[in-house]
């Protein structure tokens, strides 16, 4: 992954701009320096947008979608991230942890984790380069970072805590793109200060873990995995059953609890984005009968609706698109 690129001329911050999606995929690529890669699983055409601004040491972004996505994402190295969404209590998950209302996410840059998003969502993120809000903590609060973060990877804000974050956020990207916008400088400060009063306020609570959520999570991204690795197969819930050693109602609520869908829909979804991505992104040469039959669509008919249901057009229809 590569690191994130700042100018030489300090003169150019802050840098913002506004990007917008009609493809989970495209939305994923469209956050600077990330890796990641988004499915979509709630049916229908898909409209997303990110509102990114770039500081000497930090990114904020605002992102919204009007579907529900599978994300497999992660920061930039050398980071910290914040993930704030707006939701309600339930509608998004980080690695099989529900998200409460007042929940706030924070994860270390270049490690890879899974976000559940609502189908209808919004979500401030922040990333701020490790050493310098360490450094910041220790100079504002005397606080240590690598302590502070040991209190896990979910918090809940008191009430008003939150709204209070998501408008400070709100007026750091609105403030970024007026003419007379303060210097790039204070408005890192007024970010990492947002930031740390999250973090030390004694009202702030970490989530527990509840070991069955985990357990079902593991499930699903074993099932997931299976998947991937066997495109031309697609597991029979049988067979998932066998190589799980689970009876199919615990597979079943597996899959409810996590992503609240059934196995064979949440693996169809799964498959017939692999078909897009390839649609979208691949030579353009190849039939897409072949390309379908790869993840083992073997009636088109079938395939083609579908596709339809999930994204709201044909997979031709996709092609011509990329």
């Amino acid at each position: 992954m590569p690191l994130p690129v700042f100018p030489a001329d300090t003169d150019a911050w802050p840098l913002r701009r506004v990007t917008r999606a009609r493809d989970a995929d495209e939305q994923a690529d469209n956050l600077s320096q990330w890796n990641q890669r988004y499915d979509q699983l709630s049916p229908g055409s898909f409209e997303g947008s990110v509102t990114e601004l770039w500081l000497p040491k930090s990114q904020v972004f605002m992102e919204t979608a009007n579907r529900a996505l599978r994300q497999t994402c992660a920061a930039w190295p050398r980071s910290v991230w914040f993930g704030i969404p707006a939701a309600r209590d339930g509608m998004m998950s980080l690695g099989g942890k529900p998200l409460s209302s007042r929940a706030v996410c924070i994860r270390d840059g270049g490690a890879e984790f899974d976000l559940l998003t609502a189908p209808d969502f919004n979500l401030f993120g922040v990333v701020v380069d490790r050493l310098a809000f360490a450094d910041y903590l220790d100079r504002a609060a005397r606080q240590d970072l690598d302590r502070l973060l040991l209190q896990g990877d979910v918090r809940n804000l008191a009430p008003g805590r939150k709204e209070s974050l998501c408008a400070t956020l709100a007026r750091v990207l609105a403030d970024a793109h007026h003419p007379d916008f303060p210097d790039a400088e204070a408005l890192q400060e007024r970010i990492f200060s947002a930031l740390a009063d999250a973090l030390l306020s004694h009202d702030t609570e970490p989530v527990p873990t509840r070991r069955t959520r985990l357990i079902h999570q593991a499930t699903v991204d074993r099932v997931r995995q299976y998947v991937l690795d066997n495109p031309e197969h697609p597991p029979t819930i049988p067979e998932l059953c066998a190589h799980l050693h689970l009876s199919r109602r615990a597979l079943q609520n597996c899959f409810e609890d996590v992503t609240g869908m059934p196995p064979v829909a949440y693996m169809r979804s799964l498959r017939l984005n692999a078909v897009r991505r390839e649609l979208r992104h691949g030579s353009g040469l190849r039939p897409i009968s072949s390309i379908a039959y790869d993840w083992g669509f073997t009636h088109m008919s079938q395939f083609a609706r579908d596709y339809r249901r999930l994204f709201g057009e044909l997979p031709s229809e996709s092609l011509r698109h990329a």
